[in-house]
């Protein structure tokens, strides 16, 4: 039930749309129809849910105008013509009931309504953000009571994207700017806005399907973010010439196929609509990234889509499902990303799949995986062998929401409702039901998820993700944690052996640190030389749940050149023969020639200068004596 006013006018028109509202117990698979429904003072507590008394921790319907109400005489006074006479939260006696339908199949004829109300503000001193929307059935069980459902009633605001922080693609760059993404709901357009300088012989610029790896040397490259975003598969060889057409008739993410090129062009500024190209639900562009190709094709630039926000207004939650097990039957991770307003509603997530077998060779690849969140962490159980035992810690698939709780053993119904297109009808933790199949193997993948908390009361953070056998089969594959994913930088100078390395050096840090590739990172845009090419600067990225721990172990581990333990404690695994030492050291504020050099007029003196120190011993030595016998 989405409800829509002009922000900072509380006073006007409110429309309220309803997509999508059916049974999800699993007992109703009928229509039903009359139910009445109101907004009410608090947000719903654990009791809506419950089979007796349920929803009366959302209390009584919002009434801040104090109207006198009499069950019996008010209810015929109330009405669209007489505003006045209705409390702010009854709903259903100036708009009339509404119907909820048994199947998704039938939710657009039965469910699916619009209003217009004049009395529901979204902000102001009366605003029922926060507040509970509540639907009555009178026709229900007498103990359950009156109420049928319950659910608070959160913001839903702008989004926000944006692709400035731009990778070189193992040449020089010169652009600079932004390509900003802007969209009300998932029911508006989406506004683009292009600010590029610096171009130089270029093309075409479009939207890729994966973000941006940051430590490679050539970041652009379709081995890394793969071919142009293009959800609905529209053949690129039937498209119109460039702006020629309609942006249905082009690759979601072919910009300058849709709007124009950059040809001839050494800035450019446009602003555009775009019909299709979204920042909800599953198409979503966000988490995904912008390539800019010179004329000759190649790619030249690239930037990843990120969430554009204010601190003020927002704060971003990462996490993190790390499969770094080397005893594991999965190695690579899971991130998630999600924007929490300061209202407490969140946004969609993000979530970016990269996952191969274990060991550095294996190239094996398994296909349609499901997957799905688990209601507990795993331990050692994650790397059994047996299938049957394996990630049996984490329990079964995590279900907050009770969904289809009354008949959970009806698989073919389950599967019927759930689905992307109503995420909501989906166990929360049913990620392959909601986005698909994952493989194993192959290329790293994106997706958006409407139903994927990072916070709150009801968190995915602290559970575990399982993967299931290949083939959409039904057995415990592998496993790991979702843990906070945080992010810190640093600059570290290191003096330069001969023949250094920087991807060498990084390789050695986390074979000595016992991490895996993605919690230690290197900008690549960064690197520089130092002291006439004597020291190296480097910016590290240390992640991961244990990053502040990484920080730390690697500034020891430069210091005394050794790390008695690992950083990172793997369950169940003991690394043999460990490499604890490294022949690196830091290099500080003065170039380290200059230092061997004054070592070395130190210790091969002329025979002129020993003479003068042997004499200036002498003195020094009858002078002290003098000084004793006085």
């Amino acid at each position: 039930m989405i409800m829509r006013q002009v922000a900072e006018e509380p006073w006007g028109d409110t429309s309220i749309l309803v997509e999508y509202l059916v049974h999800a117990d699993g007992a109703a698979l009928n229509d039903s129809m009359g139910h009445r429904w109101a907004v009410h003072d608090h947000p719903p507590g654990k009791d809506f849910y419950s089979w007796q008394n349920r929803c009366l921790s959302a209390g009584e319907v919002y009434n801040p105008y104090k109207v006198d109400f009499d069950n019996k005489t008010t209810p015929s006074l109330c009405n669209m013509d007489a505003i006045g006479h209705c409390r702010l939260g009854d709903l259903s006696t100036r708009q009339g009931m509404i119907d909820i339908a048994g199947k998704i199949a039938d939710s657009d004829k039965i469910s699916r309504k619009m209003w217009t109300d004049t009395l529901l503000p979204l902000t102001g001193h009366h605003s029922i953000l926060g507040k509970s929307l509540v639907l009555y059935d009178d026709f229900g069980p007498k103990a359950r009571g009156e109420r049928l459902a319950c659910s608070l009633i959160g913001g839903v605001y702008r989004r926000k994207a944006v692709a400035k922080d731009w990778f070189p693609n193992g040449v020089e760059l010169s652009v600079k700017g932004k390509i900003e993404f802007l969209q009300q709901t998932e029911y508006d357009i989406t506004d683009v806005e292009v600010s590029l300088e610096g171009l130089r012989h270029t093309s075409g610029y479009h939207i890729h399907m994966t973000p941006v790896e940051e430590a490679l040397q050539f970041p652009c490259e379709d081995t890394s973010l793969y071919g142009h975003w293009n959800p609905l598969n529209v053949d690129p060889a039937s498209s119109p010439r460039a702006y020629q057409g309609t942006p249905d008739q082009y690759e979601m993410g072919d910009l300058s196929g849709k709007f124009g090129s950059l040809d001839n062009r050494t800035s450019y500024n446009a602003y555009y609509n775009d019909t299709l190209l979204t920042l909800f639900g599953p198409r979503s562009v966000l988490g995904r990234s912008i390539v800019i190709h010179k004329k000759d094709t190649r790619r030249w630039a690239c930037s990843t889509i990120e969430r554009g926000y204010s601190p003020s207004e927002a704060r971003e939650l990462r996490a993190i499902a790390s499969f770094h097990n080397p005893n594991g039957h999965a190695f690579g991770y899971m991130k998630m990303r999600q924007l929490i307003y300061n209202d407490g509603s969140a946004s969609d997530t993000t979530i970016e799949v990269k996952l191969r077998h274990p060991g550095k060779n294996d190239r094996n690849v398994t296909r349609d995986h499901n997957w799905a969140i688990y209601v507990n962490p795993v331990g050692v159980d994650a790397t059994v062998k047996t299938l049957n035992t394996r990630c049996v810690a984490g329990g079964y698939v995590w279900n907050p929401y009770f969904t289809q709780l009354a008949d959970p053993l009806n698989d073919e119904l389950y599967r019927q409702e759930c689905g992307p297109e109503n995420p909501l009808r989906c166990h929360v933790g049913d990620l392959s039901a909601r986005l698909g199949t994952i493989d194993i193997g192959v290329q790293r993948k994106v997706f958006t998820d409407a139903n994927f908390p990072l916070e709150g009361e009801v968190s995915a953070v602290g559970r575990s993700i399982v993967i299931m056998t290949p083939n959409r089969g039904g057995e415990r594959y592998a496993c790991a944690n979702i843990e906070p994913d945080y992010d810190i930088i640093k600059y570290a100078n290191i003096e330069k052996p001969p023949r250094f390395v920087v991807a060498q050096f990084i390789e050695d840090i986390r074979e000595v640190m016992g991490i895996p590739e993605w919690f230690l990172t290197v900008d690549s845009r960064q690197t520089k030389s130092l002291h006439n090419d004597a020291c190296v600067q480097i910016l590290l990225h240390f992640k991961g749940p244990i990053a502040n721990k990484l920080e730390q172990d690697f500034n020891r581990l430069l210091s005394l050149g050794k790390l008695e333990a690992p950083s990172l404690y793997i369950p169940g695994y003991i690394q043999e023969k460990r490499k604890s030492k490294i022949a690196y050291k830091q290099c500080g504020a003065r170039d380290p020639n200059e230092k061997s050099k004054r070592r070395q007029s130190f210790f091969f003196l002329s025979s002129s200068s020993e003479k003068s120190i042997r004499t200036d011993l002498k003195l020094a030595l009858i002078l002290l004596l003098s000084y004793l016998f006085v």
